[in-house]
């Protein structure tokens, strides 16, 4: 998950050529810093790694904006330069960007998303007969579902079976117990205590 693409954002300064070489060579050893803070924090369990984004890369990313906003206030770009762009653009989604350093299983870029609808992309035309608004919003919903199943390493079709047979007799307020992450967690508690009891274990 991922609002704003920080490695969208790295393009865009590498194609600025031109404008202020020095500092643009600086925001991109900046950003290559974030993304090998991200490597190690993906390497962490969920706490380690926020603990990382709180403290190491959330200084980084703050420079960062504070180089970007001093260098657009000091003037002497032309408005239309590619790199005056790309600055304002960065500046833009800057606020943004402080969102994945509170949620550990949120992403700095964006291409794991991407990744995941790249075959929708490649069949979109196949969803222009989905029937209805309302159908392509449960399409949307199910592929969702889909995806995240595969990043749990859920089978999808097992997690889909099982939902669909539980759904229509389980409580509304607690619908969140039937996302894949809850499933999965509660599928492995069951399997748990079913080991125990097999092996007369607790």
């Amino acid at each position: 998950m991922a609002s704003t693409c920080m490695a969208h954002v790295r393009r865009t300064f590498v194609e600025a050529e031109g404008g202020d070489p020095d500092l643009r060579r600086r925001i991109l050893r900046k950003i290559r810093h974030l993304f090998m803070l991200e490597r190690v924090g993906w390497a962490r369990k969920p706490e380690e790694r926020l603990r990382i984004r709180q403290q190491i890369e959330k200084p980084v990313l703050e420079s960062l904006t504070a180089i970007a906003k001093a260098r657009i206030l000091a003037g002497g770009l032309l408005p239309k330069s590619k790199f005056s762009q790309v600055l304002i653009y960065y500046l833009d989604l800057a606020p943004h960007f402080a969102n994945y350093l509170n949620h550990p299983n949120a992403r700095l870029a964006n291409n794991v998303a991407e990744r995941a609808i790249r075959p929708l992309m490649i069949g979109r035309k196949n969803w222009l007969f989905v029937g209805s608004e309302n159908g392509g919003q449960a399409s949307a919903t199910i592929l969702s579902l889909i995806q995240t199943c595969r990043h749990l390493g859920v089978n999808p079709q097992e997690y889909l079976e099982d939902v669909l047979r539980r759904i229509m007799g389980h409580p509304s307020r607690r619908i969140e117990e039937l996302l894949p992450d809850r499933w999965l967690v509660a599928r492995q508690k069951n399997a748990a205590l079913q080991t125990s009891a097999q092996y007369g274990v607790g």
